[in-house]
């Protein structure tokens, strides 16, 4: 439980710094305040809807097929869905066959997929 708790706080704390860095917010942010900063909120907002409806796989699959044009807006989509998905509960994440390992891995994968390179090792 410790592990879980100790990789939660530094997908937060990294999730805090690429907003800094890519988007210029500095502050404590929650999902729905991040959201605002996009013109894609709808979009956003319905993929956190999914997740809370379960089958993350499904959604996570739905992000990276909207991340394929690699739009700025979806970029911040991106880290907003996996920061939602990093304060959800490890029964929740377990519940849907998710582990917070895979966050980890998905917010790689989104940098990846933007060409960001070096941050990732970095932090996480």
């Amino acid at each position: 439980m410790f592990e879980q708790d100790y990789i939660m706080r530094q997908i937060h704390q990294f999730i805090r710094v690429l907003v800094k860095m890519l988007f210029n917010i500095d502050s404590e942010f929650t999902e729905s305040q991040l959201l605002e900063y996009t013109n894609s909120r709808e979009t956003a907002g319905d993929l956190l809807k999914k997740i809370d409806d379960g089958n993350i796989n499904a959604v996570e699959n739905e992000l990276f097929e909207l991340i394929e044009d690699r739009t700025k807006d979806n970029l911040l989509t991106g880290i907003v869905f996996y920061s939602y998905l990093n304060e959800k509960d490890d029964a929740f994440l377990e519940a849907n066959d998710f582990s917070r390992d895979e966050t980890e891995d998905g917010i790689r994968h989104l940098l990846s997929e933007y060409k960001i390179e070096g941050m990732d090792d970095f932090f996480l």
